[in-house]
C-alpha cells in the first residue's frame, strides 16, 4: 500500500479508520483484506466488476445466509499443510475438513443463485468425492467418526471387541449375583462392598471367597472387590489386543484419508481464497449500507465530482456530539484547485474528505456521497502536518517541505495531491512565493492537485480553480460580542464551497470569529484599523 499511499497519507485522510471499520468474519476474509491492493489507472473495468459484486451482495436477500455460514468456517490452512507434508491427520482435523466441505457445498448453492448472465461471482468447487471419504456411512452429520464401513478388517475387529466386552460383562455379572446371594451383601456399580471390621465372622467368610479380593482398607472398614477368573483375565487380555489392532487399523485409515486430502489440497486452498474474497466483499457491502454510501461512477477522464460528500470519521464524531455534518459538493479537474476561506471554515476537513473518498473508491469501496464520479490514480498524497517529522526535530515548515518533496517526486505519475496550508509556518512573503511557485509547477502535471491557502492571489490565474468556503453567515441583528462562545462559529459557518473568479479576495472572517470568542473590543477595533 505504501507505493500508493504513505502511512502519513493513510492516517491524514482517515483511511486507517475507514479500513478498520470494514470487518470480515473469517480469518480468510481478514487475510484478503490485509492483502488488498488498490485499483489504479488502467484497471477501471476490474473496479467496475468489483462494484457489481458488492452491489449484488447488497441487493441479495441471501447475504444473511452466507454470513451465517461464514460464522462457522474455521481456519484449516495448517491442517491442509500437514496433509501436504504427508502427515497423518487426527480425528479433530478430519472433522474440520468434513465440516469445511459441508459449508462449501452450502455456500456454493447460494452463490450460484446470486450469479446471473451479467454477473459471475467467484464459484466454489464442492468435493463430493472427498466428502465420500469422510462420510462413507452417508449419515450427513456434523461430526466425524471412523466408521466400520472404512474397512472389512476394522469391522471384524470391532465386532470381536464388542462380543468380548459383552462376554466379560456377563461373566462379571454372574459372579456378582452369586456373591451377593451367597453372602447377602450388596456390591456397588464398581463391583465393591465395604464391610465394617467389627463384622469379624463376615470378614472371615469373605476372605475365603475365591471370587473376591481385598481392594482397600482403613481403620474402620475393609473393601472387597470381585476378582477376575482366569477366563476373564484371558478375555481382558484379548480385548486389549483388539484395542491395539483397532488403533492400528484406524491409523491406516486416517493415513489413507490424509493422502486423499493431499490430492485435493490445491482445490481446498482455492476454495479458501474464494471464501476470503467473498467474506471481504460482504464486509464492504455491510459497511456501505452502514454508512449510507453509494457506488461511484468510474471515469477515464482526470476528474473528480462529488455531490453531498462526507468525511466519515468527522461525521461520526459530530453525531456523537449531536451535531450536524454539512455535506460538500465540488468538481476537480486536471490542474490545481485552491480552496480558500477563513480558519474554522472546514478547508482541511474537505481536503481530507477528497482523499478519503478517492482512496475508498481505489480500494473497491462504495463512497459516502449522494453522487460521485471518480478517476483512478497511481498515487494519492496529502500534506496536512506531520507530527512524526516534528518529533524528529523538524520545524512545522521543515515537515511541510519534506512532505512536499514526496508530492513532487510522484507528480509525473497520475496523482491526487492534497496540500494543506503550504508554507504556513514561515514568513508570509516567502510563504506566498513558495506556494505560488508550487502551484505553477503542479498545474502542468498529469495530476489533480488541491491546495488550501490563506494567501491572496495564489489562484489569480485563469486556469486555476478557486473554491471558496462560503464562510460565516450571520443574521443582521446578531451582536457578535454577545455570542461569546467559539462553539457558535459552527452554528453560523456555511462550510459549502462556491467557485469564485480568480480576482476575488479571500474572505476575512478571522475578526468575526475573534469577536465571537470574546476577544476584547479594543483589540478588535485596533485590528480592524490595521486591516
Amino acid at each position: 500500500m505504501n507505493s500508493f499511499m504513505t502511512e502519513n497519507t493513510i492516517k491524514n485522510v482517515n483511511f486507517d479508520y475507514i479500513f478498520n471499520e470494514v470487518k470480515p468474519i473469517t480469518e480468510y476474509g481478514i487475510r484478503a483484506k490485509k492483502e488488498a491492493k488498490p485499483f489504479i489507472k488502467g484497471q477501471e473495468a476490474d473496479l467496475k466488476t468489483e462494484f457489481n459484486k458488492i452491489r449484488a451482495f447488497i441487493e441479495s436477500r441471501q447475504r444473511r445466509g452466507i454470513i451465517d455460514i461464514l460464522k462457522h468456517i474455521k481456519n484449516i490452512l495448517e491442517t491442509i499443510h500437514r496433509a501436504k507434508s504427508n502427515q497423518v491427520l487426527d480425528e479433530v482435523e478430519l472433522f474440520e475438513i468434513k465440516n469445511f466441505l459441508i459449508l462449501v457445498e452450502k455456500m456454493d448453492k447460494i452463490l450460484r443463485g446470486i450469479s446471473n448472465t451479467e454477473l459471475k461471482l467467484l464459484q466454489l468447487t464442492p468435493l463430493p468425492q472427498l466428502y465420500e471419504k469422510l462420510d462413507p456411512a452417508h449419515e450427513k452429520l456434523n461430526t466425524f467418526y471412523i466408521y466400520d464401513e472404512y474397512s472389512k478388517k476394522l469391522k471384524e475387529i470391532r465386532n470381536e471387541k464388542r462380543q468380548t466386552d459383552k462376554t466379560i460383562r456377563l461373566l462379571k455379572k454372574r459372579i456378582k449375583e452369586e456373591v451377593q446371594e451367597k453372602y447377602s451383601i450388596k456390591l456397588n456399580l464398581k463391583d465393591e462392598a465395604t464391610i465394617s471390621k467389627s463384622q469379624k465372622e463376615r470378614i472371615d467368610e469373605l476372605n475365603k471367597e475365591v471370587n473376591l479380593r481385598v481392594s482397600g482398607e482403613n481403620y474402620l472398614n475393609i473393601i472387597y472387590k470381585i476378582k477376575n477368573t482366569d477366563e476373564i483375565d484371558e478375555l481382558e487380555k484379548r480385548y486389549e489386543e483388539l484395542t491395539f489392532e483397532e488403533d492400528d487399523e484406524e491409523y491406516k485409515i486416517r493415513q489413507d484419508i490424509s493422502a486423499e486430502i493431499k490430492k485435493f489440497s490445491s482445490i481446498l486452498q482455492k476454495n479458501i481464497k474464494i471464501i476470503g474474497e467473498i467474506d471481504y466483499l460482504i464486509a464492504k457491502a455491510n459497511y456501505a449500507q452502514k454508512t449510507n454510501s453509494i457506488e461511484p461512477e468510474i471515469t477515464n477522464k482526470l476528474q473528480i465530482t462529488i455531490k453531498g460528500g462526507r468525511n466519515l470519521k468527522l461525521e461520526k464524531t459530530l453525531k456523537d456530539k449531536h451535531k450536524r455534518y454539512v455535506p460538500i459538493d465540488l468538481t476537480l479537474y486536471k490542474n490545481v484547485s485552491c480552496i480558500t476561506g477563513a480558519n474554522m471554515g472546514g478547508k482541511t476537513v474537505t481536503l481530507r474528505m477528497i482523499g478519503q473518498i478517492a482512496a475508498m473508491a481505489s480500494f473497491g469501496m462504495f463512497v459516502p456521497c449522494e453522487y460521485a464520479e471518480i478517476c483512478l490514480f497511481e498515487h494519492i498524497f496529502i500534506s496536512a502536518g506531520d507530527a512524526q517529522s516534528i518529533e524528529k526535530g523538524l520545524s512545522t515548515f521543515g515537515a511541510e517541505i519534506v512532505n512536499l518533496e514526496e508530492a513532487i517526486k510522484n507528480s509525473d505519475r497520475r496523482c491526487l495531491i492534497l496540500i494543506d496550508e503550504l508554507a504556513g509556518g514561515t514568513n508570509p512573503k516567502e510563504g506566498y512565493a513558495i506556494t505560488k511557485a508550487v502551484v505553477n509547477y503542479l498545474k502542468n502535471k498529469d495530476c489533480i492537485t488541491v491546495l488550501t491557502t490563506h494567501y491572496d492571489n495564489v489562484a489569480n490565474d485563469e486556469d486555476i480553480q478557486n473554491l471558496q468556503v462560503k464562510g460565516l453567515k450571520l443574521p443582521d441583528e446578531t451582536d457578535l460580542s454577545k455570542q461569546n462562545n467559539i462553539e457558535n462559529v459552527q452554528k453560523y459557518m456555511d462550510y459549502r464551497l462556491i467557485e469564485v473568479k480568480y480576482s476575488s479576495d479571500i474572505p476575512k472572517d478571522a475578526l468575526k470569529i475573534a469577536k465571537m470568542a470574546g476577544i476584547d473590543e479594543e483589540i478588535i477595533k485596533d485590528a480592524e484599523r490595521y486591516l
